[in-house]
């Protein structure tokens, strides 16, 4: 994504992303945070303004965390952000309503569970 700027990684931003888009800002947060190759990842709703490219570029960025032993903490509202990982906690009120395999709670736990696991199957991010 970068490399397709106009002046590539010299292109100038301002503080606030200037000519980049919120998804754009938001994958060179990520750039960023895993720049320093961190053992723990934390993220907060990393794929709120992300596009299919960038929430793809997101769930490979995790594959990889994962797959070298890291770890990878997420909060979200987006069933796409959840696909990438293992467990998952649910807090109701901050207190938590359900822990576990990801697949066991969201059928557990999700009224629309089948729909995000057919989305899933299909390659569809929502």
């Amino acid at each position: 994504m970068i490399v397709k700027l106009p002046d590539g990684h010299d292109t100038v931003v301002t503080g606030n992303g200037g000519r980049l888009s919120g998804g754009q800002v938001q994958r060179i947060g990520l750039a960023r945070a895993m720049y320093s190759d961190p053992v723990i990842l934390v993220l907060d709703e990393p794929n709120s303004n992300l596009d299919n490219d960038g929430s793809m570029a997101l769930n490979a960025a995790i594959r990889s965390m994962k797959s070298e032993g890291k770890s990878v903490l997420l909060m979200a509202h987006r069933p796409a952000a959840i696909q990438e990982f293992d467990l998952l906690l649910v807090l109701d009120s901050g207190a938590r309503s359900a822990f576990g395999p990801r697949d066991e709670v969201l059928r557990d736990s999700v009224v629309n569970h089948k729909q995000i696991q057919q989305s899933k199957t299909q390659g569809g991010v929502q």
